[in-house]
């Protein structure tokens, strides 16, 4: 296959007699590809400086603490990250299987959930509270950053620009509940093994939080994959009350958080 970057010794030795496939084709300052050598499958993702350096020191405070890739290879050579990292076992919690078996992807869900909990933040040096998100999101609104095209109609007709948006985030902001966050609790995300959670992948976003941000995204992804039943479900199962008004507060700030 065809590396839009120049390798390393260490990983040109590494791929030598593997089968090669690349999973995603982005933009030009990324490529990911899917390593399989020796019965065991891993992937490689190669960046511009920068891009993957968030998502490895992540990794590697995470590694003991909740069940996250396994860091092969990490390099920085030349303005260029290499970052190879070993396959979770099993499949997304989104796989066929569970999308024609909703209810028996809600307790892997909640087992998710309770492992990211487990997580003490006393040392975490990772803050992606709402102080952070929000600037994030000014830095989007106020220079041009944002496709207003996806933003969806419904909000911008109730609240008419992205400014309107950013200002009722600023009124409204309420206490947060800081826990360990993951920060894209999507089903994509949640790994499953002989139905049971077997890890997280996509960790770039983690840290000290508020905990409803991940219930908020959370329960997105549950209802668009498992529907509104599903949704009752997990928050029975996780033993809380849902909070709308927190969970909508969320999803309208990812409306021009990414």
């Amino acid at each position: 296959m065809k590396f839009r970057f120049e390798l390393t010794e260490q990983i040109t030795e590494f791929i030598s007699n593997a089968s090669l496939t690349e999973i995603s084709i982005g933009c030009s300052d990324s490529q990911v590809v899917k390593i399989e050598k020796e019965n065991k499958c891993y992937f490689l993702k190669i960046a511009k400086a920068g891009i993957l350096t968030s998502e490895y020191e992540k990794l590697k405070w995470l590694e003991g603490k909740i069940k996250v890739p396994k860091i092969i290879i990490y390099e920085n050579e030349n303005e260029i990250e290499y970052l190879v990292t070993e396959a979770l076992l099993g499949e997304m919690v989104c796989s066929d299987y569970y999308l024609e078996n909703p209810m028996l992807g809600i307790p892997i869900v909640v087992e998710a959930f309770k492992d990211i909990y487990k997580v003490d933040i006393s040392d975490c040096p990772f803050n992606v509270t709402l102080d952070y998100k929000l600037e994030l999101v000014k830095n989007n609104v106020f220079n041009n950053l944002l496709d207003i095209n996806n933003i969806s109609e419904e909000v911008l007709n109730e609240f008419g620009s992205p400014e309107n948006i950013y200002n009722y985030l600023v009124e409204n902001r309420f206490e947060e509940e800081l826990v360990f966050s993951h920060g894209d609790v999507s089903l994509p995300n949640l790994f499953t093994n002989n139905n049971s959670f077997s890890g997280f992948i996509d960790v770039g976003e983690c840290g000290i939080a508020d905990k409803w941000f991940d219930i908020a995204i959370a329960v997105k992804s549950i209802k668009r994959n498992f529907g509104d039943d599903a949704v009752i479900e997990f928050y029975k199962q996780l033993g809380i009350v849902e909070d709308s008004f927190k969970v909508n507060y969320y999803l309208l700030l990812m409306e021009l958080y990414l």
